[in-house]
């Protein structure tokens, strides 16, 4: 958790004997609590406000609808749209203003995001909600969750926050849309990779991860070739549940069968 400091350390007359605390900043991408200069706040976002040797000051709360935090003594301070550091200086600003402390030193933590974060979801190492504390495209939120598993897809499905049918996004064409900015509510959901199937006379049948632009021809190298039974001009795939035309140098389909038939003697 990020602890941003208003001002250097001093007391009021109250408090002049006290020692300087010292801030601890650690960072833990993958856990929503980890919380940034760069986030911007909003409504509901839940605060934890310490003001440094006056206990009785020190709050956790929510911002209101209106964009505001109510305060001992200072009342409502504007809070939405402000970074943690920019609101810890206006709230010590007040305290000082107002005659109540003498150079405050204030801190303010993001325990809860709820207004500006994008959801990310399915196969990937760190599922979640990750703040919007600076400006992510989709292939940098992936990142952020750990990318895909090894059971994922290359693509992933976005669901805007405004609304609109989902859209699927390829992560290995950058201009298609991998490189698109998120907004606040967006959801990143990876789905299982998509499989090719390998039958037949070949060395190791079984299902393999489906590959853009892979031929059957490669894809009968992932099952180890033929065996010396299996005859490359005498194959067979099914789609859909059809048998279609096809020969080794043709694109594969997700889900195609190539079952590799025995060689006519």
């Amino acid at each position: 958790m990020l602890l941003i400091l208003a001002a250097p350390f001093a007391a009021n007359a109250q408090t002049a004997g006290s020692t300087t605390p010292v801030a601890a900043t650690t960072a833990t991408a993958p856990t929503p609590q980890a919380a940034s200069a760069g986030y911007q706040l909003g409504p509901d976002d839940e605060l934890k406000i310490s003001v440094f040797g006056q206990p009785d000051l020190s709050t956790t709360t929510r911002i209101k609808a209106d964009g505001t935090v109510l305060l001992a003594l200072v009342g409502a301070i504007p809070a939405q749209g402000k970074t943690t550091a920019q609101l810890a200086q206006e709230i010590a600003a007040g305290y000082a203003s107002g005659g109540y402390l003498t150079k405050p030193s204030v801190s303010v933590e993001v325990s809860n995001y709820v207004s500006r974060y994008v959801t990310v979801l399915g196969n990937v190492p760190q599922a979640g909600n990750y703040p919007l504390d600076r400006g992510y495209t989709v292939a940098s939120m992936l990142a952020k969750a750990g990318g895909s598993t090894k059971d994922g897809a290359n693509a992933v499905i976005l669901t805007p926050a405004e609304g609109g049918a989902p859209v699927r996004i390829s992560l290995t064409d950058m201009a298609a849309g991998a490189n698109r900015q998120l907004k606040a509510g967006d959801i990143l959901f990876v789905p299982p990779a998509e499989k090719i199937y390998v039958y037949g006379q070949v060395q190791q049948p079984g299902a393999f991860s489906y590959v853009p632009g892979q031929s059957f021809r490669q894809a009968l190298a992932l099952a180890g070739g033929p065996t010396l039974a299996g005859s490359t001009k005498r194959i067979k795939v099914r789609r859909e549940g059809k048998e279609v035309q096809a020969n080794l140098d043709d694109p594969v389909k997700p889900e195609d069968v190539l079952i590799i038939r025995e060689k006519l003697f």
